[in-house]
């Protein structure tokens, strides 16, 4: 993940990255919230600069998707049941059948008839499939 200072290291954006250290923005991704617009409309920024601001960023979103992706999180709660090896073997094997889509969870509950939380425990810990949001996934073939 890189900063925007990194970025945007051409002197002619300075004053947005001062602007962006100003308000606690670090990382590319912490600008993923910006309504960059606004900058325009209140006259901070140039429309022009808004605009080739915007250009460098979506670039970047391009070249570096995996800095966008929601993660997990990292906390559990205690004594969770254990989901069966039937479910693990049919979510996978769904998700292998699947290799080139965005995959969400409600999809997967109503192709495979299973409930919803079991889909949900097999796809946090599985390194097969990562999350993009709360309820979508896609396959990660392992290497």
């Amino acid at each position: 993940m890189q900063t925007i200072r990194e970025v945007y290291s051409n002197s002619v954006y300075e004053h947005f990255v001062t602007w962006c250290s100003a308000k606690g923005l670090r990382t590319m991704a912490d600008l993923a919230g910006v309504d960059l617009s606004a900058l325009a409309q209140r006259g901070e920024i140039s429309a022009a600069m808004v605009s080739r601001i915007k250009m460098v960023y979506t670039a970047y979103r391009r070249q570096h998707p995996e800095d966008f992706l929601s993660r997990p999180s990292t906390t559990r709660r205690a004594a969770a049941k254990p989901v069966s090896s039937v479910v693990n073997v049919a979510v996978h094997d769904y998700f292998v059948a699947h290799p080139e889509q965005l995959i969400r969870i409600p999809e997967v509950v109503k192709a495979l008839g299973l409930k919803r939380t079991d889909v949900q425990k097999v796809l946090v810990d599985a390194p097969w499939a990562k999350m993009v949001d709360s309820s979508t996934y896609f396959f990660v073939p392992a290497e």
